[in-house]
């Protein structure tokens, strides 16, 4: 039976290429996923005046309204999630049928309430609990029933007060340690703590409701204000939604707390790149990388910066170990071939920009890229002429990719179609002025 603080198994990911380290909640899901069975009118048997429901949670709080504290259980039999399926029928219902009689006689015993919360969820109030009485009576109660009907039970455990949470949010708060328990499998219990917000935060991280995200990430530190993982999320959710100083805040929090945290360090950079501080964001990139030299986003956006700055050669380093460590990465290949081809070394250039265009079809700017070399060579002109077009038709507002077809038509003396191109590319922002007037001399030179 577990019930003590676990250090969680976390994936670290990353998102628009902010890194965080993500609870990895495949269990949780799977778990969720599962239909559970239909116990409810079984239990109720059992038990007539047994409420279920907001029925159950109302009259558990007008009880608990003049209590100072008490504790709250979300419990979930294993076998309903274990044993649901085609061998066992919705009308085995007897596991369940037992732990709410022994559910039942607890309360009676401890004075507590107890209900349905919804199928397959059992919940208990004990007044005048705290969270350590709360979590021994939640271990009383597995060992309990697994003793007389070798059932198990998850159990998520909660108590009021806990910071600023109303009485009527703590069966949630439980909820939200029974996700946590969830992780440890069959058997187990965990108190609602940072970490049950901070995969509650993850859960609706996943989900794309960052202001969710950021309220839960947010709590967990007011219960662990040294929780560095939490400090992360929050600075990458902050982040995503451009409050970049309260980002910066954030990531430096982590950092202070915890100085190899390559992720925080990372993170950092990636601000200030995005306001335009990118000494300071090659730093920390570089900082990061020290601590961890196997993490794709590092190794890329720090050659990508240098591959900024003209620094070909230890562009290329990074951005060739970025290759490796992803090989799938299109924009790896992508900005790899322009490393190379802004160090002259054409065959590998092409050959990158074409494995960038294999990972992603939709890479204009590789499309474009590789036209243009094809077009500089003087070789292919048909096959240089589709790469430029095709860039354009999946970025049609993009001047650069127009002036580069301009180039070509140029070249092919195709004066009108060359003019039309560089019109295009100047109307857009690109800087066309004297490709357009090298093209009218032409045009009246051929009069």
């Amino acid at each position: 039976m577990t019930t003590e603080k676990k250090i969680l198994h976390h994936s670290h990911e990353s998102t628009r290429d902010f890194l965080f380290s993500k609870t990895d909640t495949e269990r949780l899901k799977e778990v969720k996923s599962h239909a559970t069975i239909d116990a409810d009118q079984a239990v109720k048997s059992a038990h007539p005046d047994v409420l279920s429901g907001s029925d159950f949670i109302d009259q558990a709080l007008e009880q608990l309204e003049r209590a100072a504290q008490f504790s709250a259980l979300v419990i979930r039999l294993d076998q309903l999630i274990e044993k649901s399926g085609p061998n066992h029928p919705a009308g085995d219902h007897q596991g369940a049928v037992d732990a709410a009689g022994i559910l039942n006689e607890l309360c009676r015993l401890e004075g507590g309430l107890w209900g349905i919360l919804e199928n397959g969820l059992f919940g208990s109030f004990f007044p005048d609990r705290n969270g350590s009485a709360g979590l021994e009576l939640a271990r009383n109660f597995q060992h309990q029933l697994k003793e007389q009907t070798g059932h198990t039970v998850t159990i998520g455990i909660a108590a009021f007060p806990t910071i600023t949470y109303p009485k009527s949010e703590i069966i949630n708060n439980a909820r939200k340690a029974l996700d946590h328990a969830t992780f440890f499998g069959a058997d187990s219990s965990a108190a609602f703590d940072d970490v049950s917000l901070n995969i509650s935060g993850d859960n609706f991280y996943e989900e794309g409701q960052i202001a969710e995200a950021i309220h839960e990430f947010k709590l967990a530190l007011k219960l662990d204000p040294r929780n560095v993982n939490v400090h992360n999320s929050l600075g990458v959710c902050y982040g995503l939604q451009n409050r970049y100083d309260e980002a910066i805040a954030e990531f430096e929090k982590a950092i202070a707390l915890e100085p190899e945290e390559y992720m925080a360090l990372y993170n950092l950079g990636l601000i200030h790149l995005l306001i335009e501080q990118k000494d300071r964001a090659l730093e920390l990139f570089l900082a990061a990388d020290k601590i961890n030299g196997d993490n794709y986003e590092v190794a890329f956006q720090t050659g990508k910066l240098y591959l900024e700055k003209g620094h070909i050669e230890k562009s290329r380093t990074y951005l060739e170990r970025a290759a490796e460590l992803k090989p799938t990465s299109g924009q790896a290949y992508r900005y790899l071939g322009d490393c190379y081809a802004a160090g002259h070394k054409l065959q590998a250039a092409i050959a990158a920009y074409k494995k960038a265009i294999k990972h992603n079809p939709q890479d204009a700017a590789a499309m474009s890229a590789l036209g243009k070399i094809f077009d500089d060579q003087g070789e292919n002109p048909e096959i240089a002429r589709m790469f430029l077009r095709e860039s354009i038709a999946l970025s049609p507002e993009n001047g650069l990719f127009h002036h580069r077809l301009g180039r070509h038509f140029s070249h092919q003396q195709r004066l009108d179609d060359a003019l039309k191109e560089f019109v295009r590319a100047k109307s857009l922002g690109y800087d066309a002025t004297e490709d357009i007037k090298a093209i009218k001399a032409r045009k009246k030179v051929e009069k």
